[in-house]
């Protein structure tokens, strides 16, 4: 009996049984920019040895120690010298979060070498589909090569750019300009990924460091002023009150005053949101025209000068703020709507709050003094136990991650 035990778990312990070691799974496929490296096999669970399709190509890691998902470079049969400028022995890591997974082989000084993003099995990016990017509106040509050539128009101006597919039906493109000439926003991408999950259609681009830069969603819409006006309406909508203590409420197509109906219209320009609404004349406390700035605690709204049809506006003296009253947080709307455009235009401290705000609505405990006091201040704010517990939808992490790279933005 006790030597039918020590074969079974000989068996179950064999390189031809174990297909993963940690989060790295035989079949995987990694791309360095030139090769693509599938993995072939997966010793006892800690050696992972990859190649690329004719087998001439090698990469052999090892797990470093006991610390998940950390490798070493190890020579390999047929590679006697390291790739990327590293040193055999180097550590490997490999990273997973919910839009991104990939390699970093690091250097000395825990500079990062080389990034190998996972390829993943992703369907054609479709004829005419339409990819909405917070101010324009891309509708996507595949071309018989199998890249994608993405266009889109605004006042007058083409812009434009190419995804060249790793290798056929996977997520990962290659990112660049348009044979047009036409103006690229995501020429410093360093690669693109398409992700479908949770309900969310996207494709999203990131930097040299992996960080998100910018993100495209999928829409039925055309019209980009009518996704502009939703998105920009997404974080203005609530209930608020005033200084005197009087109910207001702003709906995406209308807005009360202590229960009194008022007029409301986003003000536009070629598409694109100005930040400022017209109430008309219907008043009594909300009248003509005013730039809507949030801020953590509700709405600032100043009175503007501004000709019909011009883009330019000027602020009066005349302003007064209005107090978020909704039971939920006053940035509710980061858990439902993509952030993929105008996020530029708020401060770095509104852009911070913001961002802590989707983690605080799952009751995370901060350690910063300033934000602490201020989400404890908030009625809808209840603790987690542990910090461990909370946990964000892919939507939310994307989020975070476009609030970050807009607090990067100069």
């Amino acid at each position: 009996m006790k030597r039918t035990i020590i074969l079974l778990l000989a068996f179950l312990l064999s390189p031809f049984t174990l297909t993963y070691a940690q989060g790295i799974r035989v079949g995987d496929r990694f791309y360095d920019g030139s090769v693509v490296y599938t993995v072939r096999e997966i010793r006892m669970g800690t050696v992972v040895y990859m190649t690329d399709v004719l087998g001439d190509e090698e990469l052999t890691l090892e797990q470093w120690g006991a610390t998940p998902d950390v490798f070493r470079l190890q020579p390999s049969r047929n590679a006697d010298d390291p790739k990327y400028g590293a040193d055999f022995g180097c550590r490997v890591n490999y990273v997973s979060h919910p839009d991104n997974q990939y390699l970093e082989v690091v250097g000395d000084n825990d500079i990062v070498l080389k990034v190998l993003p996972l390829l993943k099995p992703m369907e054609d990016i479709a004829e005419g589909s339409l990819w909405y990017g917070g101010a324009l509106v891309y509708d996507a040509h595949p071309e018989e090569d199998g890249s994608v050539c993405m266009n889109a128009m605004a006042e007058g101006e083409e812009h434009g750019f190419v995804l060249t597919p790793v290798t056929g039906g996977v997520d990962l493109f290659e990112v660049s300009d348009s044979p047009s000439g036409a103006m690229n926003v995501f020429e410093n991408a360093a690669y693109a990924r398409r992700i479908r999950q949770e309900g969310l259609d996207v494709i999203c681009f990131y930097d040299r460091k992996n960080r998100l830069m910018n993100a495209l969603q999928a829409t039925q819409l055309w019209d980009s002023q009518a996704l502009n006006v939703g998105q920009w309406m997404a974080m203005i909508a609530g209930d608020y009150v005033t200084e005197g203590g009087k109910q207001i409420q702003i709906r995406p197509d209308r807005a009360t005053y202590g229960g009194k109906a008022l007029s409301l219209q986003p003000v536009t320009f070629n598409g694109m949101v100005t930040g400022v609404f017209d109430f008309g004349e219907s008043g009594p406390y909300l009248v003509g025209k005013v730039e809507a700035v949030p801020t953590p605690e509700g709405l600032q709204l100043t009175e503007v000068k501004m000709e019909d049809g011009e883009p330019w506006f000027e602020r009066t003296v005349s302003y007064f703020n209005l107090k978020w009253a909704g039971e939920r947080s006053r940035f509710d709307f980061a858990s439902h709507t993509l952030l993929c455009g105008g996020l530029q235009r708020y401060d770095k401290q509104f852009l911070r709050v913001m961002r802590n705000a989707i983690l605080a609505s799952h009751g995370y405990v901060f350690k910063s003094k300033d934000l602490k006091t201020y989400f404890e201040a908030q009625p809808w704010y209840t603790p987690a136990t542990s910090n461990a517990s909370v946990t964000l939808s892919l939507l939310e992490q994307l989020n975070i991650a476009l609030i970050q790279a807009a607090e990067r933005s100069e």
